[in-house]
């Protein structure tokens, strides 16, 4: 199921069901064994409550062994998202994507550029058959110097983060001209069909993670995009 899609039920679902029935474990139950391809899915519905005090090891091991019906599909970017991804970072000469999953960005711009240095960072033990630089490691502690690349992306991730603003700043760190972060634009409920933990249904709460520093922010297909220039 293509993010477009997904974005569209997830609207109806926020937007036209009463909040008290939208939020109800029990109407929400069926949505969770379809989606986690199971019929008993209480850790995916306890899933906020519980991540909090989940250790490194154990948070890095649940999103390991996820096998949901949105884990499976090429990408979670919607088609004008990854447009735009290609369109800006056409011109870099080296790319890193924090969070690549099985790298569908990556290996979109290697469409793009056979020249580029592109490297991914995620949780998962190996990504098979890229082509591209793959290092296992958190969005939190990346293991790269300073300015390491023209152009940081991380999609799709800061919602699933433990200290947003963390990342956001690991994301600076490493990146020399500009940093790319996509996330859904998404009411915060407690029982969601994604992992999220982190919500922004505004632009302004995107901005507060990078405040200060020259950033744009906008809507697209409904998720944001937003750019952070050095």
């Amino acid at each position: 199921m293509n993010r477009s899609l997904t974005n569209a039920i997830r609207w109806m679902m926020d937007e036209l069901v009463p909040a008290g029935i939208r939020d109800s474990r029990v109407f929400m139950w069926p949505f969770y064994c379809l989606a986690y391809k199971t019929l008993k899915p209480a850790k995916y519905m306890r899933f906020k409550s519980n991540v909090w005090t989940m250790g490194s090891d154990d948070y890095a091991d649940f999103y390991r062994s996820l096998n949901s019906v949105s884990r499976n599909r090429l990408t979670d970017n919607n088609h004008a998202c990854v447009e735009q991804i290609v369109a800006d970072s056409r011109d870099a000469k080296s790319v890193l994507d924090v969070g690549c999953g099985l790298g569908y960005l990556l290996n979109r711009l290697r469409e793009e550029s056979r020249r580029a240095e592109l490297t991914g960072v995620d949780l998962l033990n190996e990504v098979p058959g890229s082509t591209f630089s793959y290092h296992q490691a958190s969005a939190d502690a990346l293991p790269f110097p300073d300015n390491a690349f023209d152009v940081v992306l991380c999609t799709h991730v800061i919602e699933h983060v433990i200290d947003p603003t963390k990342v956001v700043r690991e994301l600076l760190r490493v990146a020399r001209e500009k940093v790319i972060i996509v996330t859904p634009r998404q009411r915060p409920f407690y029982y969601t069909l994604d992992e999220h933990i982190n919500f922004f249904f505004y632009a302004e709460q995107l901005g507060r993670l990078a405040p200060g520093l020259n950033s744009t922010t906008r809507a697209l297909s409904g998720d944001w995009y937003m750019v952070i220039r050095k």
